[in-house]
């Protein structure tokens, strides 16, 4: 998994990149989400467009970076989820938790 980022005003922007499964690095992730926020991120946006597939391990690495988001009064979303990642999150019960855009100018609109 790559991970890239940057931050327009108080939106981090978080382009991830292959499959995110147990064999990446662990928290990787959750510390791309949290030095965002400490470099004064309030909302971020997960861009999932060139993400296969995710399994349970790192499913739980998003719901950690959602918890801490939340946690500071902010709002994470997702940008360009495949079907396939929306589907795994309904299934975990998970559908409503997350915001899902179809691009980052369309989030970024309704999260400034």
């Amino acid at each position: 998994m790559e991970i890239r980022d940057r931050l327009l005003g108080n939106v981090a922007i978080v382009e991830l990149n292959g499959r995110l499964t147990i064999n990446d690095q662990p928290g990787q992730l959750h510390r791309a989400v949290s030095s965002m926020i400490d470099r004064g991120a309030q909302h971020v946006l997960l861009d999932l467009a060139n993400v296969p597939y995710i399994d349970s391990t790192r499913l739980g690495e998003l719901i950690a970076a959602h918890v801490s988001v939340t946690r500071g009064g902010g709002r994470l979303g997702l940008i360009g989820a495949p079907a396939r990642i929306v589907g795994l999150l309904a299934m975990a019960g998970l559908g409503d938790i997350f915001e899902r855009f179809d691009s980052i100018d369309a989030a970024v609109a309704v999260l400034e």
